[in-house]
């Protein structure tokens, strides 16, 4: 890989790159734990815990869902637990219960959410560096705004895209462009930063961005994607300590 050039501006992801989603199976057993009993004795926590990640896998794993879902995970969850339940032979489930789980479920993930140790730290540093900043981040408009809110993460931006705000995301060129043009840069002048590698790296590499991919949790890079970052970083600070010096 030849060395980048010195970036005019960066473009972040937010899940997973700023803010640590934490791990989401934790929360199925938690889910797990407490329902199981509304059911008959076969449908153990256990039992209840496999077809939820089962339930889960083919949900995200399609394309038009996935698109469809994020933009309104609460009825993406009730879908994933009546596909769950039914799969363990639980005819008609009560729609409240169903309900019930996906809300409580939200709940839990929403209270899992934190920001990467040194994240905000780091944010106010590269604010301080003279680099345009945006923040692109895919989801539904309420729940990117209260967390961009939340941790008051809006003053570290000059430009902040939320999918919902806008009805496409990433990987979409049209997200990408839309960024460019809100920073007044071209693509290489920018940096995409982010932890996934199909919307965030193979997106960016696309609109002719320099992609930097997040492994904030040292998991490793999965070649079976076939997507390869231009560079990968663990770390917001590692990401400073790694930019070119730039153009003046």
């Amino acid at each position: 890989m030849t060395a980048p050039r010195p970036p005019k501006a960066i473009i972040l992801d937010l899940d997973d790159t700023i803010l640590d989603s934490g791990d989401p199976d934790v929360s199925w057993r938690r889910i797990c734990a407490e329902f199981a009993g509304n059911f008959d004795d076969g449908v153990t926590p256990a039992r209840f815990l496999a077809a939820l990640i089962d339930a889960r896998d083919w949900f995200w794993d399609n394309d038009r869902q996935a698109r469809e879902g994020r933009l309104d995970l609460l009825a993406a969850r009730r879908t994933i637990f009546g596909r769950a339940l039914a799969c363990l032979g639980v005819a008609s489930p009560e729609q409240a219960l169903v309900d019930a789980m996906a809300r409580r479920y939200t709940v839990l993930r929403d209270q899992a959410v934190t920001p990467f140790r040194g994240a905000l730290a780091a944010l106010e540093r590269l604010r301080g560096s003279g680099l345009k900043l945006a923040l692109l981040t895919n989801g539904s408009t309420e729940m990117q705004w209260r967390k961009i809110r939340h941790f008051r993460l809006a003053g570290f931006f000059d430009h902040i895209q939320v999918e919902g705000d806008l009805g496409f995301g990433k990987p979409d060129a049209r997200a990408f462009r839309y960024a460019l043009a809100a920073l007044d840069v071209t693509p290489e002048k920018a940096w995409m930063v982010g932890d996934n590698l199909l919307a965030d790296i193979e997106g960016a590499q696309r609109a002719g961005i320099f992609a930097v991919w997040m492994d904030a949790h040292g998991s490793g890079l999965d070649t079976r994607d076939g997507v390869t970052p231009d560079q990968v970083v663990n770390s917001l600070d590692e990401l400073l300590e790694t930019l070119p010096g730039r153009d003046p």
